[in-house]
């Protein structure tokens, strides 16, 4: 076990030695592409410099790319005409596509998970239903695969009556489960089904904003600026992320000449639940300075510069239905009894929650060129019965702990307990240092951390009497499929750091080292060490 330890910091040694080392590669900026929307005048594909034109200033309209919520996505950049060194699609409008290949490789101390935690607890055998499972969770694994490569088409038509309209196309490989050809299980890494992450478009108005239709980040936490920098196959823990079909309306407001804006918006969203009558609502108000710019990246491959911002943001959501009865364990049966649930009996509760972000340039950029920068980027949200803004945030708990006739999606926001739907009290928060050396920003260093947390439900837990003896009441499952667990798991913890370098600008790769710490209603811990590297063709 020490040898394999041993040879496992060595190899992790050796890759980071490999990456600070890589050969030099004439200067570049990092703004070529369509995942980093801020390229400045002079930051082309022609003149790679990184140095803005002395002839060619900033207009108003650039200014608003810094702060939109549409125009400053991550991969969302959509031009009126190809940017100078790209060219065009055949098609009625300026269409642009873009993407990237991306190869990971995985490595686990613990069989807890599949390449894709999410927000899934680490196990050990002291937490999985028995069975030979313990084996199992507690030997290592590694992994390998492609799925968050992504493809995206960007669309932009003329200018009707004062009204531009332009639209996103954007699919990646993370369809669940896959298409299996040989029976081993492998379907989902080799023969990974299309999935749509992004279907929209966006009007903008003449004066009164743009309003937005289809599929598109939740406003909620601010998505995307709030995808911290690492190399987990978005996101990582406590980080909300989710995109979902609304309708939203948002609008730039100039508080002066100088760049600062405030930036309101507001959408009509999709219910939590498959049994939902009453939509999602979230809205949010951003404040951003655009004379304070900083290096950043978001999640993996949205680098760019970006304005200092503060937002703050809610939600609000409906849980109602009908309820089924009370689970059942066989082991103990006073467990389901304990719920006091009556068959058939309807329930209706309207729950809410708040997120606020920053973007904070401590070492920001000068003369518009990037490199020695430092940017700390953070989030905090607490509310009720949002962990549906989280993905695979369960807290270990399964369709049994609610119970619902014909219900998908209450599982993790909440338990029905006393004929009540009776949500979680949920708080995350998440914070990262990156760090952008004196060589154009082609490499970086990130430390970060980001924790799940439901503060009532260790009392959920004794109120029902626990949640397991032999048996897993509680209905969650693993990540992988591979276990069921005996507890649920009331905090989450993912610590890390991170190693970026850009050969290229098409070329980059990256490697981490974290680790996954859960606590359990039980009073048992459960880690995970992970390291990870990936590489990335941008393009």
């Amino acid at each position: 076990m020490i040898n394999g330890t041993r040879r496992t910091a060595r190899l992790a040694l050796l890759a980071a030695l490999f990456l600070a080392a890589g050969g030099w590669t004439p200067a570049f900026a990092d703004n070529l592409t369509p995942d980093s929307p801020y390229s400045q005048p002079g930051q082309t594909a022609t003149d790679q410099s990184g140095t803005p034109s002395g002839s060619q200033k900033a207009t108003q309209a650039d200014m608003d790319k810094f702060n939109s919520e549409f125009h400053n996505s991550f991969q969302n950049l959509i031009p009126d005409a190809p940017p100078p060194g790209y060219t065009t699609m055949m098609g009625k409008w300026v269409t642009t596509m873009y993407g990237f290949v991306q190869v990971d490789s995985v490595y686990d101390s613990s069989n807890s998970y599949n390449n894709w935690p999410f927000n899934a607890a680490p196990a050990n055998s002291a937490v999985v239903a028995s069975g030979g499972d313990g084996p199992t969770v507690d030997s290592s694994r590694f992994g390998m695969d492609v799925n968050n490569s992504r493809i995206g088409f960007a669309l932009s038509s003329p200018v009707y009556n004062g009204y531009k309209i332009r639209a996103l196309l954007e699919m990646d490989f993370l369809a669940s489960p896959g298409e299996s050809l040989d029976g081993s299980g492998l379907g989902y890494v080799t023969n990974p089904i299309f999935r749509i992450r992004h279907f929209f478009f966006d009007v903008t108005t003449p004066s009164w904003g743009n309003v937005l239709v289809g599929q598109y980040w939740s406003l909620f936490g601010e998505q995307p600026y709030n995808i911290q920098n690492n190399l987990q196959i978005a996101p990582g823990p406590g980080t909300a992320y989710g995109r979902f079909p609304q309708i939203r309306w948002y609008k730039n407001l100039h508080l002066s000449d100088s760049g600062v804006m405030l930036e309101p918006a507001a959408a009509v969203m999709t219910p939590p639940t498959t049994t939902g009558g009453i939509p999602a609502f979230t809205e949010a108000l951003k404040l951003s300075d655009s004379n304070l710019m900083t290096e950043l990246m978001i999640g993996d491959t949205g680098k760019g510069q970006f304005p200092a911002s503060l937002s703050i943001s809610g939600i609000e959501q409906n849980y109602s239905g009908y309820i089924a009865g009370n689970p059942t364990n066989p082991t103990n049966p006073t467990i389901g009894a304990n719920y006091n649930n009556t068959k058939n009996t309807g329930f209706n509760s309207w729950t809410a929650a708040g997120a606020v972000d920053l973007i904070l340039p401590i070492i920001p950029i000068h003369d518009d060129k990037p490199g020695n920068n430092l940017t700390l980027q953070a989030e905090y949200t607490w509310g009720q019965g949002d962990a549906w803004q989280f993905p695979n945030l369960s807290f270990g708990l399964g369709g049994t702990t609610v119970n619902t006739l014909g219900g998908q999606g209450f599982a993790g926001n909440g338990v029905i307990m006393n004929n009540q739907f009776l949500p979680l009290d949920i708080q995350t928060y998440n914070a990262d240092l990156q760090y952008y050396f004196p060589d154009d920003a082609r490499t970086s260093v990130v430390v970060g951390f980001a924790v799940d947390n439901a503060s009532n439900l260790q009392q959920i837990s004794g109120a029902l009497g626990g949640f397991g003896a032999g048996v897993p009441a509680s209905g969650g499952g693993s990540s992988n499929g591979l276990y069921s667990y005996l507890q649920p798991d009331t905090h989450l913890t993912f610590a890390y750091v991170d190693l970026w370098h850009d050969f290229t600008p098409a070329v980059r790769a990256g490697l981490e080292f974290g680790q996954y710490d859960a606590v359990y209603t039980g009073g048992a811990n459960a880690l995970d060490n992970r390291v990870m590297m990936s590489w990335f063709y941008l393009f």
